[in-house]
C-alpha cells in the first residue's frame, strides 16, 4: 500500500469518526431539549403523563404474570419478581448514594415486606386464575381496605361520606363476584385478600414516608422479599429455560417503571387528578386480555368495576382535599 494511499484511508476514517462524534452529539442535545420540553409542561399535565405511563407498565404486568403463569407457579413468579426489582433498582440506588440505604426502622420494613409478599402471592394467584380484568377490577378495592384499616390501626376518624363510599365499592365488588348466582373463585377470594394484605402494607409505607427515601423504600422492600419468596419458591420450582429471559426481563422492567412512574406522577400533580388517570389501568389490561389472551369481558364486570372506581376516586378525593393546606393552614 502507497503511502499516499495510507494517508487518504487516515483521513477517511477521521471523517467517519467525526460524523459519528457529530451524530451522537445531535442525538444528546436532542435528548436534552426533550427533557427540557417536558420539565416546562403544567405540573397536572406531566403528572397525568406520568400516570398513563404508570398504569400501562401495571397492566403490562398482568399480561407478562399471566404469560409466566402458564409454566411457573405464583410462589416462584413472586420470587422472580422481588429479584429483578432490586436488580433493576440499584441504579437508582447508586445514583442517589449508598447512604440513603441507612435506617433505623428496619422493623417496620420487614412488617411491611411480609405483608407485601402476601399480597403480591394472593396477586400472582388471582392473575393466573381469573381474566385479566376481573383481577385488575378486584384489586381497584385497595383504597377501601385502606379506609377500614386506618380506621382500625391508627384510630383515623373517617367522615360518612367515605364509610358511604367504601361500602358502595364493596357493592362493586359483589356486582363483579354475583355470590348465589354462580360460584366464588379461589382465585377470586386470593385477588380480595392480596388487595386487603396491600392495603395493610400500604399503612407502613406511609409511615416510612416521613423519614425514609423513595428510592431506598422500594428497593428494601424487593431485596428484603427474597429469602422468604426463595423458601416458597421451593414448593413446585420449575426450571427456567431461555425461552423464558424476554418475559422475565420484561416482569422487572415493569415493576420498577410502574413505580417509578407513579411516583414522579403524585410528586408533580394533585393526588385527586392521578387518581382518576389510574383507573385507565383497567381498559388497558381488558385490552391486553383480549388481545392476547382471547379473553372477553361481560357487563358485570365492568359495572362493578365502575362502581368502584367511582368509590375509590370520592374516598382518594375527598382524602386529598383534606390534605391540601387552606386558609393560614401549612
Amino acid at each position: 500500500m502507497s503511502p499516499e494511499e495510507i494517508r487518504r484511508r487516515a483521513w477517511a476514517g477521521r471523517d467517519e469518526a467525526a460524523g459519528q462524534a457529530a451524530d451522537n452529539g445531535g442525538k444528546h442535545y436532542s435528548r436534552i431539549r426533550m427533557r427540557r420540553q417536558l420539565a416546562e409542561l403544567p405540573g397536572p399535565l406531566r403528572g397525568i403523563l406520568w400516570m398513563l405511563l404508570s398504569s400501562l407498565f401495571y397492566a403490562l404486568i398482568y399480561g407478562v404474570v399471566r404469560g409466566l403463569s402458564e409454566t411457573f407457579p405464583a410462589q416462584q413468579i413472586v420470587l422472580f419478581r422481588a429479584v429483578l426489582g432490586a436488580v433493576f433498582m440499584l441504579p437508582w440506588v447508586l445514583a442517589t448514594g449508598i447512604g440513603i440505604l441507612r435506617t433505623r426502622r428496619l422493623g417496620l420494613y420487614i412488617w411491611r415486606m411480609l405483608l407485601s409478599y402476601l399480597g403480591a402471592l394472593g396477586w400472582m394467584y388471582g392473575i393466573a386464575g381469573l381474566p385479566l380484568a376481573n383481577a385488575s377490577a378486584l384489586l381497584f378495592t385497595m383504597p377501601l381496605f385502606t379506609v377500614i384499616m386506618a380506621a382500625v390501626w391508627l384510630a383515623e376518624r373517617a367522615s360518612l361520606h367515605r364509610w358511604l363510599a367504601t361500602a358502595t365499592g364493596f357493592a362493586g365488588v359483589l356486582i363483579i363476584l354475583r355470590p348465589g348466582l354462580i360460584e366464588i373463585s379461589a382465585p377470586a377470594i386470593a385477588t380480595l385478600l392480596a388487595a386487603a394484605a396491600f392495603a395493610a402494607a400500604l399503612i407502613g409505607t406511609k409511615k416510612l414516608t416521613f423519614t425514609e427515601h423513595p428510592n431506598a423504600m422500594v428497593f428494601y422492600l424487593y431485596a428484603m422479599m427474597i429469602p422468604p419468596a426463595a423458601i416458597g419458591a421451593l414448593w413446585g420450582w420449575a426450571e427456567p429455560g431461555l425461552q423464558d429471559i424476554p418475559l422475565l426481563v420484561a416482569l422487572g422492567l415493569c415493576t420498577v417503571g410502574a413505580q417509578q412512574c407513579q411516583t414522579r406522577a403524585f410528586r408533580v400533580a394533585p393526588a385527586g387528578l392521578v387518581v382518576i388517570v389510574n383507573y385507565v389501568q383497567l381498559p388497558m389490561t381488558a385490552l391486553i386480555g383480549w388481545l392476547v389472551f382471547h379473553q372477553s369481558t361481560d357487563f358485570w364486570t365492568w359495572a362493578g368495576a365502575a362502581v368502584i372506581c367511582a368509590s375509590t376516586y370520592v374516598v382518594g378525593r375527598r382524602e386529598s382535599r383534606q390534605q391540601e393546606p387552606g386558609p393560614g393552614r401549612r
